[in-house]
């Protein structure tokens, strides 16, 4: 299986330590270990006494209780604990794809959602989300790139880069479509409680269909992505088909990374709470600077998440170019629209710390200055 280089990450690691200003971050404001603790009431001991064995290769139990009682209708049994919702990702494709399928993804798209597919010897179809359409989804392009030989329809909902959101009836129409023709729906919903705007996230999948995986992690909304802890929600037939390929993996995370998790799952409500009131205020600023620079650079708000995807206005500037020139001129870290294969494009995210983000801006707005 041969993987096309994963254009992002070499974007960001390339940059990434050396950034004055990371307007990058596609979380929400990463916490402390004493920010945790004190969020959730812990004590410190509790993490210190932790044991540092192996865990469980399909996350501890309860991890795993807590995480399904997310998921009306689902058990710890349906539950599979992973290196982040990368891991996850790619478990699913490997075990669910054989070549000749057809794999239709939501483009543009974290590229794990589709290259592995690829690499497996599937026909990937993109549905293309328009910023001349506002990043809608739109069911009729999606229903003329199903055909009979689709195993898989991969969803991101909050999206990245875009901030778009399937409605909840069009979420349902796709799942009685995947129940009426026998493929699986992979719903990536890593941004699902994180809402900086007013728009209507639909339930998880998993809850609206027998045919619907769920993916999620401690990452983007809950700011714990040094845990590197995500998990799928599903049949247990594919958590014990993808139990066997872990085996070859990463096997299992760390008893830190659990217990830490189930600290967190356990408070969920002050968790997002703190990151959301972040997050809006965040894009409050945000919105203003679009505002300020609205003859360069165009944008479509999104409607959750803290990611945006704005294009350049200006004829002959590509994604790039625009992303290094802020970069070498002003240490700021932005990611290029081409690395989504989608020019003149660049990625922003709001989640982090107000401060910090508000100087980088500052900086952007220096380096915009050349540019008009």
């Amino acid at each position: 299986m041969k993987l096309a280089p994963f254009l992002v990450e070499h974007w960001l690691n390339t940059h990434e330590l050396t950034a004055r200003y990371n307007l990058a971050e596609t979380d929400a404001k990463p916490f402390t270990v004493r920010e945790l603790l004190a969020v959730t009431g812990a004590s410190p001991d509790s993490l210190l006494d932790t044991r540092l064995s192996y865990n469980p290769t399909l996350g501890s139990d309860a991890l795993r209780e807590i995480i399904a009682s997310f998921y009306p209708g689902s058990s710890a049994a349906n539950v599979l604990v992973t290196t982040g919702a990368m891991e996850a990702d790619f478990l699913l494709a490997n075990i669910l794809v054989e070549p000749g399928d057809t794999v239709v993804v939501e483009y543009p798209a974290y590229q794990v959602l589709y290259s592995v597919a690829e690499a497996r010897g599937a026909k990937v179809r993109l549905w293309e989300l328009k910023k001349e359409e506002g990043f809608r989804p739109d069911l009729k392009r999606l229903a003329e790139l199903i055909d009979d030989r689709t195993k898989l329809v991969v969803l991101n909902t909050p999206h990245n880069p875009t901030g778009a959101v399937i409605s909840e009836p069009d979420l349902r129409t796709i799942l009685r479509w995947a129940e009426e023709q026998g493929f699986w729906v992979l719903c990536d919903e890593v941004y699902h409680d994180l809402v900086a705007q007013p728009g209507e996230v639909p339930p998880y999948a998993r809850t609206l269909s027998s045919r619907a995986i769920s993916v999620g992690s401690m990452s983007k909304a809950f700011g714990l992505s040094g845990l590197r802890l995500g998990w799928f929600v599903g049949p247990e037939e594919l958590v014990d088909k993808a139990w066997s390929w872990k085996d070859y993996t990463t096997i299992s995370n760390s008893p830190l990374s659990d217990f830490l998790a189930r600290l967190a799952l356990s408070h969920k409500e002050a968790i997002i709470a703190r990151n959301t009131a972040i997050a809006r205020a965040n894009w409050e600023r945000l919105a203003a600077w679009f505002e300020r620079w609205q003859e360069l650079i165009g944008y479509v708000p999104p409607q959750a998440g803290v990611l945006a995807f704005p294009w350049l206005k200006k004829p002959g500037l590509s994604g790039t170019h625009f992303c290094q020139e802020a970069f070498d001129k002003e240490g700021v870290l932005l990611v290029p629209g081409e690395a989504f294969g989608c020019p003149g494009h660049f990625r922003i995210g709001f989640g982090g710390d107000p401060d910090a983000f508000a100087q980088g801006l500052e900086r952007l707005s220096a380096y915009c200055a050349e540019l008009v």
